[in-house]
């Protein structure tokens, strides 16, 4: 497909004829061109391939779950039909209601939930009974009906077709036929100005109850004939709008409750928390240190208070689990919250002896628990740090999107942050209608990029998103976003410095000498999709660079660390030895600030190796003083992290605190630290902002300085660069107030790359030893450490070589179809795609070969 066409020209229709062939069994590829084309009506090139794209995905589920039709005896062409499955959730239960109406053009309608909401005017269901129709000759080419009969007529009607402009209210979209309806039902023909509803009765939460309350009625009453989607569509909108109408008739009941606090509220947090019980879903995207956790325990107060729910259920990543125990208690004590913890049998035992009250637990124990808490069946859920289930395919949003809780509170900083389909995740929590159609959306909002530039695969050169202003307004009902600046004028001023470190000359030589494998593996991207295998094995190359210019301390750290274990002192000569000027920068700041001015720091590293050789550096200057360390990562106990917190803000001997990106996420250390040292800069500006955020917040009263450690002339010195264009979309959407944004940079990670190195070429490139390049994927790699595929691997085993030993679990990261999870408890997790899983073997094969050597 050449997205330079026509959308109106025949040609897109005989491209997707061509595209169709072979995939969709045996429906012809005229009728999937007449789906396509009518879905996207109206549209430009990609959503056209978008359509196409979401028409396919339906019928591989249809072969999936092994849905055929069933019997009907003999009967019209046109009519109800009902179609069952071996496998899938329908398995053995009671079919949908599939309905075809027509021809040419196609009309269906289907009683399943993805009818309603996919936009295509087709599901899988619809899929198999033109398949079915097809195979059996019932129809003739061309579209053309060898018998048909009487096409069914219903008095109430639903266009199941989502309008590129105007409005997506999906009600408006009702049609009420011309023949005469019982005089019972002359209520509901009120409702209606001619055959469309009357737009006042849609646009008041209580009119639009009573108008959907009426026709539900009118329907089950048998006044009215109505097509099998109208109980399903019905069904939906008559729960948001009762949970709208109901919530707002509670609103001043609920905010009156805020008194009660233990603490007082910012007027921008009363508002927020107003939103939020005049909907009872909210997507709360505040900039960090805004009080997100706050304005949470606020509106679960006033729920219970205002006797609407009585168990809550608080799922957080586990390491801020006595954090948010500490908050809780400090805002309200009308309501207890208990720490999910403790053996299985424990845990059990909590969930069925908790009848009223609050529950706080991490998105691990919800993936073990799953069926307690469904059984615990909270009635308020809030999630927080949320954008760890912006990825739908991962069981952790799988987990949390199947508790049914009626009211949900989701809560994230960083909403989105490279792609469209993340927001659309979230969004599925609060309002799953909003960006309907799912697969419309990223293609409706993003500017086709400049391939003239050339690109690698799997993502354009050149692109940007448009038509925000749109998007924007679609969201406003249940999102909302506060920035620092606008709110909270009060926060002290926050300096940021770059210190220069200077590579050593072993530094540069060990850095430039990967230079040249980079250039190639980016060269050979610039032409062809890189296998999996090429791109694990450039992000190794990459990471080892970024680890080197930390210092060759920590690129060699199981050989150096044995030998200046021991050093109660480090001196000149031993720092010298380490060839890591960063760790002699890093004395010299803490002996600035927290020796000379008495203040208290946080340091963040990638890298736990890198966060032990700088307490050591450290280490023998505090103790002069009476000081000590503590470390914040994956590695220590929930007890051991938690006393840390708790000393850093409390214990005058705590000064440092040496941090992961673990800990980079929700703490609050403004009443603790006012110094922030980053001794790499990470690739994810999100990430960034989250660590300056542990500081950087309210509640903060001292001035802030950041401190970015970058070392000069390396890959380390051209991130910056890179963070800065990332910011975009997320910028653009979220703080902005531009209808379109164009990016500056390249979009996707390896063109990102693409400006870090230079591309080298070589006229006869030999793959390096262990690897193949005869299995091709086509991958849209994010720059931080979620990858996601594309599309699917390649099918054949990729043979692959094990990183080096020194670069650990982050060699892995960037991987596309992989997802490396450090856990709170010290262990990780790792998400694949199937189809990368004889590439993983090889690698721990690899790796359990060596340590056993």
């Amino acid at each position: 497909m050449n997205a330079s066409n026509d959308p109106t020209t025949n040609e897109v229709r005989e491209q997707l004829m061509g595209q169709s062939r072979g995939r969709f069994g045996k429906l012809s590829p005229e009728r999937v061109a007449d789906i396509v084309l009518r879905a996207a009506h109206g549209a430009d090139f990609a959503v056209i391939k978008a359509a196409f794209d979401a028409l396919a995905r339906r019928h591989a589920f249809a072969r999936r779950d092994d849905l055929h039709v069933a019997p009907r005896g003999k009967t019209s062409l046109f009519g109800d039909y009902a179609t069952v499955g071996t496998k899938g959730k329908k398995a053995g239960g009671r079919p949908y209601v599939t309905r075809l109406s027509g021809l040419s053009p196609l009309v269906m309608s289907c009683s399943c939930p993805d009818f309603v909401r996919s936009g295509l005017g087709v599901c899988k269901h619809g899929l198999v009974v033109l398949e079915a129709l097809e195979s059996s000759g019932s129809l003739g080419g061309n579209g053309r009906v060898a018998s048909a009969g009487s096409p069914p007529s219903s008095d109430l009607r639903w266009d199941p077709f989502v309008p590129i402009s105007g409005s997506r209210d999906r009600l408006a979209r009702l049609s009420l036929g011309t023949r005469q309806v019982s005089r019972s039902a002359s209520e509901l023909t009120a409702l209606f100005v001619g055959t469309v509803p009357d737009a006042k009765h849609l646009e008041d939460p209580e009119k639009r109850r009573s108008f959907v309350r009426e026709l539900t009625r009118a329907i089950e009453a048998g006044e009215v004939t109505a097509e099998p989607s109208l109980p399903t569509l019905l069904a939906e909108e008559l729960e948001s709008a009762e949970l709208r109408s109901e919530a707002l008739g509670s609103l001043a009941k609920g905010l009156a409750t805020l008194r009660t606090l233990s603490r007082t509220l910012y007027p921008y947090q009363r508002e927020g928390i107003a939103r939020f019980l005049s909907s009872g879903r909210l997507l709360l995207g505040d900039d960090m240190g805004l009080g997100k956790t706050t304005q949470a325990i606020a509106a679960c107060h006033a729920l219970v208070e205002t006797k609407r729910v009585s168990r809550v259920l608080l799922v957080v990543p586990a390491a801020l689990r006595g954090q948010w125990k500490r908050e809780w208690d400090a805002t309200t004590n009308k309501v207890s919250l208990t720490i999910v913890e403790g053996s299985p049998s424990e845990r059990a035992r909590l969930y069925t002896g908790t009848k009223k009250g609050a529950l706080v637990m991490g998105y691990e124990q919800l993936l073990r628990d799953l069926p307690e808490v469904q059984a615990f069946d909270p009635e308020m859920l809030v999630l927080d740090e949320a954008q760890r289930v912006k990825n739908w395919a991962t069981k952790s949003a799988a987990y949390v999107k199947s508790l049914k809780s009626r009211f949900r509170l989701v809560l994230t900083g960083t909403p989105m942050e490279n792609r469209f389909d993340e927001l659309g995740s979230l969004m599925d929590l609060v309002d799953d209608v909003a960006l309907e159609p799912k697969w419309r959306l990223a293609a409706e909002h993003t500017i086709a990029p400049d391939r003239t530039s050339g690109g690698v695969a799997g993502a354009g050169a050149r692109g940007g998103a448009k038509d925000l202003v749109r998007l924007r307004e679609r969201l406003s009902k249940v999102f909302v976003r506060r920035i620092r600046r606008e709110v909270l004028t009060e926060l002290p001023p926050r300096t940021d410095t770059r210190v220069p470190v200077e590579m050593t000359a072993e530094q540069r030589a060990e850095h430039d000498e990967l230079a040249l494998p980079i250039g190639q593996l980016v060269a050979q991207a610039g032409k062809r999709p890189l296998t999996p295998a090429q791109f694990m094995r450039l992000m190794s190359l990459l990471a080892s660079q970024r680890m080197i210019c930390n210092g060759l301390a920590q690129f060699r750290f199981e050989e150096t660390w044995p030998r200046i274990e021991s050093e109660k002192k480090p001196g000149p000569d031993v720092l010298a030895g380490l060839f890591a000027p960063k760790l002699a920068a890093l004395r010299a700041l803490v002996e600035q600030v927290v020796i000379d001015q008495k203040r208290k720091a946080v340091v963040f590293s990638q890298w736990r190796n890198m966060l032990r050789l700088g307490e050591w550096v450290v280490r023998d200057l505090l103790a002069e003083h009476g000081l000590r360390a503590a470390f914040f990562t994956g590695s220590e106990t929930p007890k051991q992290r938690e006393r840390a917190v708790a000393d850093l803000a409390s214990d005058p001997t705590l000064g440092v605190l040496f941090l992961s990106d673990a800990g980079g996420v929700g703490l609050n250390l403004q009443h603790a630290a006012s110094v922030c040292v980053n001794l790499e800069l990470p690739w994810n500006p999100a990430v960034l902002e989250q660590r300056i955020g542990r500081i950087y917040r309210l509640g903060q009263t001292q001035p802030i300085d950041v401190f970015n450690l970058v070392c000069e002339d390396g890959i380390e010195s051209r991130i910056a660069g890179l963070l800065e264009r990332k910011r975009a979309v997320f910028s653009a959407l979220f703080d902005g107030t531009s209808d379109e944004v164009r990016f500056d940079g390249e979009a996707s990670f390896l063109d990102g790359i693409r400006k870090l190195v230079d591309p080298v070429e070589l006229p006869a490139l030999e793959p390096a030893e262990g690897f193949t390049d005869t299995d091709e994927i086509t991958a849209e790699a994010t720059s931080d450490a979620n990858a996601r595929t594309n599309e699917s691997a390649a099918e054949e085993s990729t043979v692959v070589s094990s990183p080096p030993l020194g670069l650990g679990l982050e060699a892995l990261v960037g991987l596309p179809g992989l997802r490396v999870e450090h856990l709170p408890d010290g262990g990780v997790r790792l998400e694949a795609s199937k189809d990368l899983a004889p590439l993983l073997a090889k690698v721990f094969a690899d790796l359990a070969r060596a340590l056993t050597v």
